[in-house]
């Protein structure tokens, strides 16, 4: 792993898949709780979770979800690409440059088990 002068990691997509990252921090948009409720119409309930490496230096990749609901159930769903300290390089050490490296993480991040550990973070974090 190498960290440029702009802060960003470049590592391997080996490296990465080395580097197992846990849950930091989850939360929810303010802009639901001041959203007015509308009787019969869906609501959305959307936020955003934060994961990181225990190894220095630390990985860091956050992204946003949201619930979303169809006739076939409930859904929690990753919106957008993920946001991160990390710039994926080939073996040569030559950057993938940004878009092919989010997509990769995008892949990472669907990978790992959010969407279960998310809900029960938030729970904790907003009990009554």
């Amino acid at each position: 792993m190498q960290i440029s002068p702009q802060g960003l990691m470049r590592l391997s997509i080996d490296e990465l898949l080395s580097c197992p990252v846990v849950h930091l921090c989850s939360g929810v948009d303010g802009d639901f709780a001041a959203s007015p409720e509308h009787c019969g119409q869906k609501s959305t309930l959307c936020g955003y979770t934060e994961w990181t490496s225990a190894n220095d230096p630390v990985i860091s990749i956050g992204w946003d979800w949201c619930i979303q609901s169809s006739p076939l159930g409930v859904f929690w769903v990753r919106v957008g690409s993920p946001s991160s300290n990390l710039m994926l390089v080939d073996h040569r050490g030559v950057d993938f440059g940004w878009q092919r490296s989010q997509n990769i993480l995008a892949s990472v991040v669907d990978a790992l088990p959010w969407k279960e550990q998310v809900p029960a973070a938030l729970a904790i974090r907003y009990a009554p």
